[in-house]
């Protein structure tokens, strides 16, 4: 490897440490205060940076909020890729994908219920939803955060699309529309997550109960195995 190739790598994983620094402090301050009463002050602080090397990786409030949610995705998005590069079938794979999402979910629950009950959260997400379909600066910046979202997203989805693939290839699962059934799939563990929420009250419930995990994954699996080739239950 090449002198240069060298010391971009290493200003990569500098620029990426100095990236996951800021983002974990800001999670760490906004659990304790409120993203209302978050301050990027606060978060170089907590970071113990400068704010000229904060405003360096993340130029605002409101980007540090996109930043955090696009976080999320990468770390689900590497975990899955992670599974699929296992020698494990695939509907073993998918077993502990559902796991690994209902308890990645799980522990940042505190995280999105600060977030999503907090009025200063709303009112971006308003501007943001309104700003959409207008010119001008700050409509393209929040079009572009919504792009980078969405571009993640859709990287987690094509790991996911990666494990059912594997399944109707290897005749565990049956032929499949494998959007319509990421998107149902989906669809359920969203629909777990919001009842979560919804449910905890004051707090979040600790952890997720393994019968929860091997229960939502059993209902799909039963929905998605190729009838002639029933998926062997652990």
């Amino acid at each position: 490897m090449k002198t240069t190739d060298l010391r971009r790598e290493r200003e990569l994983k500098r620029q990426e440490g100095y990236r996951e620094t800021i983002l974990h402090a800001a999670e760490r301050v906004i659990l304790r205060q409120g993203f209302s009463s978050t301050t990027m002050d606060d978060v170089a602080r907590e970071a113990r940076l400068s704010k000229a090397t904060l405003y360096k990786y993340v130029p605002s409030k409101g980007a540090l909020l996109f930043e955090i949610m696009g976080h999320y995705f990468d770390d689900i998005r590497d975990a899955l890729a992670g599974l699929v590069a296992e020698p494990a079938s695939a509907g073993e794979k998918f077993r502990r994908a559902i796991r690994m999402i209902l308890e990645y979910n799980a522990d940042k629950e505190n995280m999105t219920r600060v977030l999503w009950m907090d009025n200063a959260l709303l009112k971006l997400m308003r501007i943001f939803v309104v700003s959409t379909g207008r010119p001008g600066s700050s409509s393209a910046t929040f079009r572009r955060a919504l792009a980078m979202l969405r571009q993640k997203r859709n990287e987690v989805t094509e790991m996911g699309a990666r494990i059912l693939e594997e399944g109707v290839a290897s005749g565990e699962f049956r032929p499949l529309d494998v959007p319509a059934a990421l998107a149902f799939i989906d669809a359920v563990l969203q629909g777990y997550a919001h009842n979560r929420f919804w449910e905890g009250g004051g707090g979040a419930p600790a952890g997720v109960p393994s019968t929860d995990a091997e229960s939502l994954a059993r209902f799909i699996l039963e929905g998605i195995r190729n009838p002639e080739r029933p998926v062997k239950e652990n």
